[in-house]
């Protein structure tokens, strides 16, 4: 069985639901290591030649790709340009489909796309296309010593470019070890549908804040500070076993606002 990588719980009002983390991506980018030009070697950061024993500007580093046990075949930059794709220098839309056709799964990273002077009016047309339709532009650019696979679609009056990640980037979902079937009563999921229709709201992003950085950015403060942090004890996360009840005082707390 796959190793979970976070344990924890989803808390659904007052509902916990226990919870493990699994991969669902890998990279299959290939990896260059930084040699010491001289002796061929990799380097350790801070850039330094293990075997030779000195530090290592970059004017005296090369890319390495170990094909084999300490065995590397070099790369140079200019390498790289070479590299027979049309898509090099330019991003190759090759189909439009709908958004919800592009899994959760898929996405990688977003980056704003902005037209050249000269491309106003194509980008323009190109752009309300996309919004009249609700379609997404699939297609295919080499970025960063990859041949990336991306949609371009419309949002709030500018163009988005997602990095996508191709099927075999996609990990299987892991075996989960059988369990006994689960009964769920119709009272059940009638509450739970009431607590989520009350919990439903436009998604405001405006609302979020990372939180966890917020608490590290003051933790650091207080070190340089001098000061003391209150330390705080995390609760154990426990499944809820009065599934009704739970449900119940979830949504009479939602109402009560």
């Amino acid at each position: 069985m796959a190793r979970a990588v976070w344990s924890g719980a989803i808390s659904f009002g007052l509902v916990n639901i226990p919870v493990k983390l699994f991969p669902a991506t890998e990279s299959k980018d290939l990896s260059f290591t930084t040699l010491h030009a001289a002796c061929k070697s990799p380097l350790k950061r801070p850039y330094m030649c293990p075997k030779d024993n000195v530090n290592v500007e970059s004017k005296d580093m090369l890319k390495g790709y170990e094909f084999a046990k300490g065995q590397y075949v070099l790369i140079a930059e200019e390498d790289f340009d070479k590299i027979p794709l049309e898509t090099s220098k330019a991003i190759e839309v090759s189909a439009f489909v709908d958004a919800d056709e592009i899994g959760p799964l898929y996405r990688e990273k977003s980056y704003y796309l902005a037209p050249e002077e000269i491309g106003l009016k194509p980008f323009e047309l190109f752009r309300q296309a996309l919004a009249r339709t609700g379609k997404v532009a699939i297609g295919r650019a080499v970025l960063w010593k990859k041949e990336q696979l991306v949609s371009i679609s419309p949002h709030d009056g500018v163009m988005v470019l997602n990095l996508l990640l191709y099927q075999d980037e996609i990990k299987a979902p892991p075996d989960i070890p059988a369990t006994k079937p689960v009964v769920i009563t119709e009272d059940e999921i009638n509450l739970a549908l009431q607590l989520l229709n009350a919990l439903t709201s436009e998604f405001d992003s405006a609302k979020y804040k990372d939180r966890y950085r917020e608490a590290l950015m003051e933790l650091i403060t207080a070190r340089v500070e001098g000061r003391e942090v209150p330390e705080i004890v995390r609760p154990q996360a426990q499944p809820t076993q009065d599934l009704m009840a739970a449900l119940r005082a979830s949504l009479e707390a939602t109402k009560a606002g």
